[in-house]
């Protein structure tokens, strides 16, 4: 248990730490997230 909760962390950490340190204004990353999650949900309506 105490290593997926640790594993998720990591995850939520890294993830976070990796949109700060982007190249790209937060805008921009705002805007590509939301096309892709976009693009995830009209995908799984297709299935």
């Amino acid at each position: 248990m105490r290593f997926i909760l640790g594993l998720i962390l990591g995850i939520a950490l890294g993830v976070s730490l990796g949109l700060l340190v982007a190249p790209q204004p937060g805008s921009e990353t705002r805007r590509v997230l939301r096309e892709r999650v976009q693009r995830r949900g009209e995908e799984e309506e297709e299935q």
